[in-house]
């Protein structure tokens, strides 16, 4: 007996069931898309440290991640980085948001002027991230987003939020339900309507008509700005 046939019979002698006990990793492909050699090579290190790890595959153009996705490539999430909010070119956040419409897209980048980044989110981004912070709140941020959420820090929001506001973010659970802080909690865990309605055994329209009334309450342009709202004042204490 050689010891290929050796091994085969060793492998069918395993006890029944011994093999559930091997669960592969979940999966987190991660697209790097960036001019710099530097900041692809320092996000692939730094990445690679962390205890929740990512697959990274990193490319210097746009249009080649789009070939690697039309060849069969898939990604949880992509994130884009550039020097600048204006070396962030939109087009190549619609070529990827064409290429892999169901993959959300992070940018990085360096930008003092925060209209710059909003225009990158409303071209197609899922979130923003600037480059003056560190790699805790990114990991932070590709975790939310490959869950179905979105990223924008309060800085951005902060200058479009009326002043008439002041006190709902102070104390922003006065202003709702219960059930609307229950949803507003997993709005801020970055989690979607369908997994908010499949935790709090409800359907998707009445997460819908919940989220739409916590933005009306709280004054703010969307779930997004109510989300960092909460996270910032603290509020889930005062849920129980």
């Amino acid at each position: 007996m050689d010891r290929l046939d050796h091994f085969r019979e060793t492998e069918v002698s395993f006890p029944h069931g011994a093999g559930d006990r091997f669960v592969a990793p979940i999966r987190r492909n991660l697209a790097i898309v960036d001019p710099s050699p530097l900041r692809r090579e320092c996000l692939r290190l730094a990445l690679l440290q962390q205890p929740r790890r990512w697959h990274v595959t990193d490319v210097a153009a746009a249009l080649e991640l789009a070939q690697l996705i039309r060849r069969g490539e898939g990604f949880e999430v992509i994130l884009l980085g550039g020097a600048t909010c204006a070396r962030i070119d939109l087009a190549d956040l619609g070529l990827l948001s064409a290429a892999a419409p169901e993959t959300p897209i992070l940018v990085t980048a360096d930008c003092d002027d925060a209209e710059g980044a909003r225009v990158i989110l409303r071209s197609g981004a899922r979130g923003f991230l600037p480059s003056s912070l560190g790699l805790k709140v990114l990991m932070g941020a590709l975790e939310r987003i490959r869950a179905g959420g979105t990223f924008v820090p309060l800085s951005l929001t902060e200058s479009v939020l009326p002043s008439r506001v002041e006190r709902s973010r102070e104390t922003p659970w006065r202003e709702l339900t219960r059930r609307q802080c229950d949803v507003l909690a997993l709005i801020s865990e970055g989690k979607s309507n369908k997994l908010i309605a499949d935790e709090l055994t409800m359907t998707e329209s009445t997460v819908k008509a919940h989220v739409k009334q916590i933005i009306k309450r709280l004054h703010v342009a969307n779930r997004t700005q109510a989300a960092l709202i909460a996270s910032r004042a603290s509020w889930q204490s005062a849920r129980h």
